[in-house]
């Protein structure tokens, strides 16, 4: 027999107005300790109020994680004197008397390298340039203004100190003597992009470049592409002309021929890109190399 026919009757004009009534209540009383015997519905179990906290914390750890992809963060010594940032391209920190500036995004707009300069009070304008692979890493130029000669200094690489850059953990960086005055200016070599012309001026024959282990200084053009085509590269010509001494060489852009011989003089092979080597010529063999004003160093490979 079901016990609920026993129970109290409410009917709709009592209710009519009231959230509660004492009808209301028995009936909501003998429901909820309503003793479940076979036959009867089970009743669906309540969630968990624990989820109700799992959710309001997943909002908060979503939150947190906007903010932190979004914005800039700033730390300071307590005096308002900031001792490191970081944004989405890189991130600075003082490390004893060094801020070390570790490169995040080599590809960043490099604005995004001088507002995290700025933040912690240095003046320092980083240019990342795509250059050949054994350059990537290197400093290809520097320069300051205004800066008074006090010891102090600026100076670029990989950080960790010496670790293989592609590798995790390790990134281009520029270090900045704590004290350092004026302005100053660096560019770091980066990998370059498919098609994208290499930025330093450095022989193809150094050690991981396109021609390691050859020389082409003093050869024919016709000796230099037979190498250039065995290894699977294109080469393009660059006439120069040699400075007054044969010390030094200009470059005249109106005066680049279409064609050039094979028994044209190499001088030098560069890098120009990725597969691509460029050859400095002149037609007639010269008492001296002018890239070198005279014979090309061996450290120069």
């Amino acid at each position: 027999m079901n016990e609920l026919n026993h129970l109290a009757r409410v009917s709709d004009r009592e209710l009519a107005g009231r959230a509660s009534g004492a009808g209301a209540r028995a009936l909501l009383e003998a429901i909820v300790t309503e003793e479940i015997t076979a036959g009867d519905p089970v009743p669906r179990p309540r969630a968990p109020r624990r989820t109700r906290r799992f959710v309001v914390g997943l909002v908060a750890t979503a939150a947190l994680a906007a903010a932190a992809v979004v914005g800039p963060s700033l730390l300071t010594d307590g005096e308002g004197t900031a001792t490191s940032y970081a944004n989405s391209a890189i991130d600075i920190e003082l490390r004893g008397d060094t801020w070390v500036a570790r490169v995040k995004d080599p590809y960043a707009d490099h604005a995004l390298y001088a507002e995290a300069f700025k933040a912690v009070g240095l003046d320092v304008g980083l240019n990342l340039v795509p250059v050949s692979p054994p350059r990537v890493g290197q400093v290809v130029r520097m320069g300051f203004e205004g800066t008074v000669d006090n010891g102090k200094g600026i100076g670029g690489g990989s950080e960790p100190d010496g670790c293989t850059l592609g590798q995790a953990g390790c990134s281009l960086a520029v270090t900045v003597d704590r004290g350092f005055i004026g302005k100053g200016v660096i560019s770091l070599g980066r990998a370059a992009k498919p098609g994208e012309k290499y930025q330093d001026a450095g022989p193809a024959s150094r050690k991981g470049g396109m021609l390691a282990g050859y020389r082409a200084d003093g050869r024919t053009v016709g000796e230099v592409l037979a190498e250039v085509r065995r290894r699977g590269l294109k080469a393009v010509f660059q006439v120069i002309e040699p400075g007054p001494g044969g010390s030094g060489y200009g470059v005249d852009p109106k005066r680049q021929p279409a064609q050039v011989g094979d028994d044209w003089i190499v001088w030098e092979a560069e890098a120009e890109e990725a597969g691509v080597v460029r050859l400095l010529v002149t037609k007639e063999r010269l008492p001296k190399n002018p890239v070198y004003g005279g014979h090309k160093p061996d450290d120069m490979d």
